[in-house]
């Protein structure tokens, strides 16, 4: 299954969500401590972005993630890698706790107004995901976006239909399949985030994956 995420006709002016990144491990809710799931991702830069851009994009993607209580680690990632041990840690595959992204000029065969595409079986795994970078410019120049900003929403879209699962689009949030200036306007930026529901599912699951390595291990040891 493909996931598309696209660009509507109408102006689009990215916003930075403003959101509380003081603690990343662990987070407070109600006065109580609050564990973060955690998530690796491999970025692979085929586009060419500047190193700037791409890590203000992660930091932003990063925020949106923090507030549904996911620590995400981004792997900058090089072909060929500079190191055999960076070679490695790029290339793990272990779904849904290490994902990779990849970054391009432009689609092959999608509509040239799409951003962005995840990759899914029937069953709604996938660890892949394209974004792609011209249309993005295209909008920087036209509506003066902030193309970091614009990158980094771009990339928490299609993370989250990976993490989601298949008819993952909402009618609300970040899970939008399009977004107009409208909701990214200063008003309703706060609203460009995963909603609770979705939070949950993605925190459940990345938290469950990691126990059942845990048991895994602890079983391995004990042999």
């Amino acid at each position: 299954m493909i996931t598309k995420t696209f660009s509507s006709g109408v102006p689009f002016v990215a916003l930075l969500v403003l959101l509380d990144t003081s603690l990343w491990g662990r987070g407070t809710k109600n006065g109580l401590t609050e564990e973060k799931a955690p998530l690796t991702v491999s970025v692979y830069n085929e586009a060419g972005v500047p190193g700037e851009v791409l890590s203000r994009a992660e930091a932003a993607a990063s925020r949106i993630f923090q507030r549904a209580g996911i620590a995400v680690t981004w792997l900058n990632c090089e072909v060929p890698a500079a190191s055999e041990q960076a070679s490695r840690a790029c290339g793990e595959v272990a779904f849904p706790k290490h994902l990779h992204l990849r970054i391009v000029r432009k689609s092959a065969g999608l509509n040239g107004e799409a951003m962005g595409v995840s990759f899914q079986g029937e069953d709604g795994i996938g660890y892949l995901a394209d974004l792609f970078y011209e249309p993005m410019e295209e909008l920087e120049r036209s509506d003066r976006t902030d193309i970091a900003d614009l990158l980094g929403h771009v990339a928490a879209h299609e993370l989250g239909h990976l993490l989601l699962g298949t008819n993952s689009h909402a009618v609300a949030g970040i899970m939008r399949a399009r977004w107009t200036a409208d909701e990214l306007t200063s008003a309703e930026a706060a609203r460009m985030v995963f909603l609770d529901q979705e939070s949950q599912k993605m925190k459940e699951r990345l938290l469950e994956t990691r126990e059942a390595s845990g048991r895994v291990e602890d079983l391995t040891s004990r042999l």
